[in-house]
């Protein structure tokens, strides 16, 4: 069976954030390797590149990794898995892509199951100084989903039904009250996956709704951590309309390209960061041309 890459397309957004992301990612890439430590992420690479044929105006590639206390053996098909030698002070790290268009503010993260994603990458963004109020920073990535699927979850005025399918990470940092209750549940679970439904109305019954603002916050919060997320449908409570215009899933309208792994470029089992960067510069240059 063919194996595929991922990558989604993001808008940052600043809040009330005074300095472009760019300039903060000249900060970043000032700061020598060891200083840019920010819990267990690091970015690696920063590198401003100039507008060229491919995408016709300026775009950061990003390279970030993510610490491993624990890591994988070796092995071969004649000898049983073994250490990998590694000095005292080396460790495992897990990389992860993303490519930084200033001019639409966009960001398109090449999904890494085991490496961060745009949620956490927002987070290292925010904590160039750490412990410095008068910086603060509250860069915010949220997910390009198809604009009239989002008008229509948007012109719904009370739900009546939503049904989640996703990875446990997907509640991780959970800020809401329902998040955070069942981050709560399934870890204590053990779960790794979940299928949630919340319901207003009993089997068959009718005329009930969420409480609406507690559940566009938790639909918000799984929009943060989309790339854990295979579902998000949403019904509208008013039994007057065709179920064809209560109903929107928005990971169905989620805005992402696939492309199989063949296209990535494999160097001492590790996929080159070249290779990853040009096929995030190709999804943008798409794009470009779908999106303007």
């Amino acid at each position: 069976m063919a194996k595929h890459v991922t990558i989604n397309l993001f808008d940052v957004e600043q809040g009330e954030t005074t300095q472009p992301l760019r300039d903060t990612l000249d900060e970043f890439a000032s700061l020598p390797i060891d200083r840019r430590w920010r819990s267990d992420i690091r970015l690696e690479k920063v590198e401003l590149a100039p507008a060229d044929a491919v995408l016709r105006r300026e775009a950061y590639h990003l390279d970030f990794a993510k610490l491993r206390d624990i890591g994988p053996g070796k092995m071969s098909h004649a000898r049983p898995v073994g250490d990998i030698g590694m000095a005292r002070d080396e460790m495992f790290g897990e990389e992860s892509a993303a490519l930084y268009l200033p001019r639409k503010n966009w960001l398109l993260v090449l999904h890494n199951q085991y490496g961060i994603g745009p949620s956490r990458m927002a987070e290292y963004f925010n904590a160039l100084d750490p412990g410095s109020a008068e910086r603060h920073f509250d860069y915010c990535v949220r997910p390009k989903i198809d604009t009239q699927a989002l008008h229509k979850m948007r012109a719904m005025q009370n739900f009546s039904d939503v049904e989640v399918v996703a990875n446990v990470g997907a509640f991780e940092g959970a800020q809401d009250a329902v998040g955070e209750a069942v981050s709560e549940t399934v870890n204590a679970a053990r779960a790794v996956r979940i299928h949630l439904r919340l319901m207003a109305n009993r089997a068959y019954g009718h005329g009930g709704h969420l409480g609406i603002d507690a559940a566009r916050q938790f639909i918000a919060k799984l929009l943060m951590n989309v790339e854990e997320v295979d579902k998000i449908k949403v019904k509208d409570a008013n039994e007057s309309l065709d179920m064809s215009d209560r109903v929107v899933d928005l990971i169905e309208h989620k805005i992402r390209l696939r492309y199989p792994d063949t296209m990535l470029i494999v160097s001492n089992h590790r996929y080159t960061y070249a290779s990853k960067i040009d096929l995030l510069r190709r999804a943008c240059s798409e794009w470009l041309r779908r999106l303007g």
